[in-house]
């Protein structure tokens, strides 16, 4: 019994068991799992606010939903509920005491697992969200993170059971009773935990709202924007308030009204070169549910500047990976859009609005197909199917045809869109069906293959007036 006593002793005894040393330590694990669900939350705001000087106008600030915001504050909640148990544990079989001798190997096992547990598994996690967090500042948003959730809650509870891998040898009767009592406490601590909100979140979202808003962009199955030509762009985002009123902000995120549209034109083209302004696009970002009227009030206000190039930004499904990308859709905007001009003082240094199209006069169109757009898309008073448009469009581009939309009052901007989006893409495939020469690499300095483009342009045009309609 005394070489027992002074060389290994495997006796647990838990009726010695410290009340007062017990609640110091689930105290102590209580507010180290509050400081530690702390700490990820402020880091995880931090890099949102941070991230917020390094997204583009084009992209959307990182405003994580209610889902996903519940989501991470119960992922971080569990993973410090789960560390501050083990901190407890720690606490209560560290010291030596009357539960176990200082001599017992299970001591030293269970000891050495909450450590690592602990500090070292701390050291990593951290380690790891910090690289992930500064990566999302520039490459990947939150969202990315969603796919992960099952994983998520399994990890958690892997992490459980490592807490309890030499612990159930100490806990031998009852083992698997006190274990799940131990983890029905966890929950309910991590659940308390995850309606803690450490930041006010709500302002930080306002503030990176204010003058960046999120844009919830038409679907589109076409899109015809070259990539390149950076810089040579104009960015504005459009939404309505509350009241319905339209708003309108600028890529250096100022929010102005429609009179100042055009002094936007040309504080840009003051900053390019002048043989470059006419390669200059104005990019239109607006709200799928947003009356088209309001973007062709913008239209106008560029057509009085002599600015015709705009590309409405659309969401387009990237079948290789299965996502919604941003891409966009190029069209050239003639005087039909003065319509929606709207008369307001004009500075006498801004230029009047260009004369119509050449080819109005060079084309004598035999045939025009009215083409009423609203939540029903009617050809000529025959309703046509969203899924005939591209088809119906085949048949009927030529030279002799003109297309001419008629825009509802009520008509959608995703209305809009979808029209214009089946009849490029109906123009697009014509041409891909006559086209004999490909150059895959320097096709821009290939005279023929700019003569042949040149020939299927005329053969199969794009005719589009749009006129402004009541119900």
């Amino acid at each position: 019994m005394k070489l027992k006593r002074r060389f290994y002793d495997a006796s647990i005894n838990f009726k010695n068991m410290s009340l007062k040393q017990l609640l110091i330590g689930v105290v102590l694990g209580l507010a180290s799992a509050f400081f530690i669900y702390s700490f990820f939350y402020v880091i995880r705001e931090t890099f949102r606010v941070m991230s917020f000087g390094f997204v583009g106008f084009e992209q959307n600030p990182n405003i994580l939903s209610e889902s996903d915001r519940n989501f991470y504050n119960l992922f971080f909640a569990a993973l410090s509920s789960v560390i501050g148990n083990s901190i407890t544990i720690l606490f209560v079989f560290s010291k030596p005491n009357k539960i176990l001798s200082r001599l017992n190997p299970k001591r030293k096992r269970l000891v050495n697992d909450q450590i690592f547990l602990s500090f070292n598994f701390m050291y990593w996690f951290t380690k790891i969200g910090l690289t992930f967090g500064v990566f999302s500042m520039c490459c990947m948003g939150f969202d990315f993170f969603s796919y992960f959730k099952p994983l998520s809650y399994l990890f958690v509870f892997i992490l459980f059971l490592e807490s309890w891998k030499n612990l159930s040898l100490v806990f031998k009767k009852n083992r698997l009773k006190i274990q799940l009592i131990n983890l029905l406490v966890l929950i309910m601590v991590a659940l308390g935990l995850s309606r803690l909100d450490i930041v006010n979140y709500k302002a930080i979202d306002k503030l990176s709202l204010k003058n960046n808003p999120i844009i919830d962009l038409p679907y589109s199955n076409f899109y015809n924007e070259d990539e390149g030509g950076y810089g040579l762009y104009i960015d504005l985002k459009l939404q309505l308030d509350e009241k319905g009123n339209l708003e309108i902000f600028t890529e250096d995120k100022r929010k102005i009204d429609l009179n100042s549209v055009a002094s936007i034109v040309l504080e840009k083209r003051a900053s390019v070169r002048e043989e470059l302004i006419p390669y200059l696009k104005a990019h239109i970002m607006a709200n799928r549910n947003i009356p088209v009227k309001y973007v062709k009030m913008i239209e106008a206000e560029f057509y009085a500047i002599n600015q015709s190039r705009v590309v409405y930004k659309i969401y387009n499904l990237d079948l290789f990976i299965n996502i919604f990308i941003e891409k966009g859709i190029q069209k050239r905007i003639d005087n039909s859009v003065l319509e929606y001009k709207i008369n307001s003082a004009v500075n006498k240094w801004i230029k009047m609005p260009p004369k119509p199209p050449v080819f109005l006069k060079k084309y004598h169109f035999k045939d025009t197909l009215n083409i009423s757009i609203n939540k029903q898309i009617k050809i000529n008073d025959v309703l046509v199917p969203e899924t005939n448009l591209t088809a119906f469009f085949l048949r009927h581009i030529n030279q002799e045809t003109l297309f001419l939309y008629h825009l509802n009052e009520e008509a959608s901007y995703q209305d809009y869109i979808r029209v214009l989006s089946s009849h490029l893409n109906a123009v697009n495939i014509l041409r891909q069906q006559n086209q004999t020469i490909f150059n895959e690499y320097d096709y821009k300095d290939n005279p023929q293959y700019k003569k042949e483009q040149a020939i299927l342009n005329e053969k199969y045009p794009i005719f589009i007036k749009e006129k402004r309609t009541s119900i």
